[in-house]
This record gives structure tokens, sequence and C-alpha cells, in this order.
């Protein structure tokens, strides 16, 4: 597996809950898998909850864990290609991948979506770069367009706390005052869509997801009647 972004990058997902269970009744008895390999995790944007949970997560595993702080501990990187570095961007991104890639076995990236573009932001540049030129596997800690971390955690919570074999599962939101990141349902519908549930959206008519993670979920624009 050398990228984790989609439900299918686990491939047989009841596998990867069971392991999932396994792992959370004893964290720490893997630790042979990460003995002197090391997790480089990449923050172009802040973090709380995923950073703490996913250095735990290697730590329990045995790894040892390099943290970077784009523009805050580290040279401010140009991402664009092409464009003439006369600004405060000290380094390329495609020069530091390499680098990057040569301290560490396994590269987390979280990269936001800067929602002005959104062709660009689906394009998910800054991630694919990683993917392609860093020579190590590349999973995502929230990128522009997905977040599987949280996906599957929200699918463990539910495998757990189900009181039924397809338990109904309702994805609802309702109008912001400004621009939101998609990544979180996005990645949400699509592990609901891979799972074994009965998967239901809700929300009102304009702020659609993009169709390729709503895949055949059925769509409800009547948030009452979704929820009953």
């Amino acid at each position: 597996m050398k990228t984790f972004f989609h439900a299918q990058d686990l491939g047989d997902l009841n596998a990867a809950l069971a392991e999932a269970q396994e792992v959370k009744r004893d964290r720490f008895q893997f630790q042979h898998l990460g003995k002197n390999k090391t997790l480089l995790m990449i923050f172009f944007n802040n973090s709380l909850r995923t950073r703490l949970s996913t250095q735990k997560a290697a730590m329990n595993l045995g790894m040892n864990v390099i943290v970077l702080d784009v523009n805050a501990g580290a040279w401010k990187l140009e991402t664009e290609r092409g464009v003439i570095m006369d600004g405060d961007k000290s380094e390329h991104l495609l020069e530091a991948i390499p680098v990057m890639g040569s301290y560490c076995d396994l590269i987390g990236i979280r990269s936001f979506a800067g929602l002005t573009d959104r062709e660009y932001d689906y394009a998910e540049t800054i991630v694919s770069q990683f993917v392609k030129y860093s020579g190590r596997p590349v999973f995502a800690m929230e990128t522009a367009t997905v977040h599987p971390l949280q996906a599957f955690a929200d699918l463990i919570t539910i495998e757990e706390h189900k009181t039924k074999a397809r338990p109904k599962v309702v994805l609802s939101w309702a109008p912001h005052c400004r621009a939101l990141p998609q990544a979180v349902p996005n990645s949400f519908a699509e592990w609901m869509n891979a799972a074994d549930v009965d998967f239901v959206v809700t929300h009102p008519h304009g702020y659609e997801l993009d169709s390729k993670f709503v895949g055949n979920a059925h769509v409800e624009y009547d948030q009452m009647k979704a929820l009953e």
C-alpha cells in the first residue's frame, strides 16, 4: 500500500475494522512493526486532534516521529511550478520533497483547500507531488478533498456502538456564512458507502458534494424526512 487517501486503499474494510479493534485492545502489541522506522508528519496547515492522535499512534507502533511545520519551523516552500521565486519563498517544494523522503519511511501530509479555486483544490497538487517524488508511502492527515483518518475513526465508532447489523447513518449540514472545506464530509460519505450501513445524505439545494464521493447514496433534501 503506497497511499492512504480512500477507503478502497485498505482493501477488505471488514478486515481493517477487525484489525483496528485488535489494536485498541492492546495498543502496544505491534511495536515491532515500527521499530527503527520513521514517520514524517508535514503540516502546511494547523492541526490539533489529527496531529496528536497520529503522532501518538505512530509511537504506539514503535516508530520514531519527525514533525515539520511548513512556514513556521521550516523554510517557506513555493508550491507552484514555473513561477519566478522572487518573493518570500526560500525553496521549491520539488527540491524539498526528495530531501524529506530521504529522512523517513512514511509521510503524512496535511494541506487544506484554498477555497478560492475549486478545480485547483480538487487536483490535490501538493499531495500528488509527494506521492510522485518522495519515494515513500504517503497518507492524508486531511487534504483539500479527503480526511480518511477521521472517516475511518467515525466508522470504527459506529461499528462499536451500533445496535443492529445495518444501522442507518445520516450525513447532514446546513448553510454557513463562509466557505468551508469539504474534506470531512467527502471522506465520511465515501467510507459510509463502502461500509454496510443504510446511508442517507441530506442538505439544502445548492450545497451538493462532488458526486464521486456521494456515489449511490440516497440524497434527501428534506432534513426531517431524512432523519425520520
